[in-house]
């Protein structure tokens, strides 16, 4: 068992790497921190790639690199560490709960952060190849960011819609490569060699793209090649409205979880509200009946029952603390 500076210890961590805990001024800290070092180890992993720099600054590089993969080495120990204690009850487990964390994809991505680096100092592959590798440490960013999470939440949610236009597009492009196969293989031999590569040319069509290497030449391919392009605008307009009205209503929702509270009161009933605390004390919960009770009593002048006149406020006193009738 841990003692208790070490219990609490981890459960400040959790607090930190927790992605669904409130973001308080010392996890922004971290976020930023670990942000601005993600970008700045990539920003050094692509000047490598200029000779002149590399050349001059490779101290300095590799300075940096080592510290870097120290950094994200000793982060992702302290996150397996702290998994226990996330709000995720799978997780709960000392040993079936953290080894179940390493399988998520968030802690996948911190592994791919540190395993290139690691690699390289066994000396198991290309240099030029884990430099590269270096490169997937960017997707570390995606935890931090409520837009990527939102765009995953429509892409689990529009999954079926996503999967039929892209069954929609499969098929359009090998209807369409077959044909322009059989139309322009005998007038272009050396272009449209064969099913994938006019494959490729009908992909390039869809996507409005047009790099003109493979163009149709005859009528019948020409017909054939202005309606792919016309279904190919088609679906990826389909296709981008169904991300958007799925982005939108991700959005709302996200808003709907976390509203900004905004209470207008006036301030006679702040200092109501303020008087009634100081005398029933900071952790008192006025219900809207107590408050109501507790509230200051207006005079309100009493009326005879006989005569219905307007009492003194003598009389409004005693009839205040007199007893009713057949009390």
């Amino acid at each position: 068992m841990l003692p208790n500076s070490g219990v609490a210890l981890r459960r400040q961590l959790a607090i930190i790497f927790e992605d669904e805990e409130p973001r308080n001024a010392v996890t922004r800290l971290f976020n930023f921190a670990l942000a601005l070092l993600i970008v700045a180890n990539v920003s050094c992993v692509i000047l490598e790639s200029v000779e002149p720099i590399r050349r001059n600054f490779a101290a300095t590089f590799e300075l940096f690199e080592h510290a870097a993969t120290a950094i994200f080495a000793v982060e992702y120990v302290l996150r397996i560490w702290a998994s226990v204690d996330f709000r995720d009850k799978r997780y709960h487990d000392p040993l079936w709960g953290r080894l179940r964390y390493t399988r998520s994809f968030f802690a996948l991505v911190d592994l791919l952060a540190v395993l290139p680096a690691l690699i390289g100092f066994m000396g198991a592959a290309d240099l030029r190849v884990l430099r590269l590798l270096r490169l997937l440490r960017m997707l570390k960013l995606v935890r931090h960011s409520t837009t990527f999470g939102l765009l995953f939440s429509v892409l689990r949610e529009e999954a079926r819609s996503v999967a039929a236009l892209l069954f929609v597009l499969l098929l359009t492009v090998t209807i369409s490569g077959s044909l322009m196969y059989m139309i322009e293989g005998e007038a272009q031999p050396d272009v449209f060699t064969s099913i994938p590569a006019a494959m490729w040319w009908a992909i390039e069509t869809l996507t409005t793209v047009g790099y003109g290497d493979m163009v149709p030449m005859t009528a019948l391919g020409r017909i054939v090649g202005g309606i792919v392009s016309i279904v190919g605008i088609g679906t990826l307009a389909l296709f981008s409205g169904l991300i958007t009205v799925g982005f939108l209503d991700q959005l709302k929702l996200y808003r709907e979880q976390h509203p900004k509270i905004a209470v207008a009161v006036t301030d006679k009933t702040i200092t109501v509200h303020q008087s009634h605390r100081e005398r029933l004390g900071d952790g008192a919960n006025l219900s809207p009946v107590s408050s109501a009770r507790e509230r200051p009593a207006i005079p309100v002048p009493a009326v005879c029952p006989h005569c219905g006149s307007v009492l003194s406020h003598a009389a409004t006193r005693d009839a205040e603390h007199s007893e009713p009738f057949g009390a």
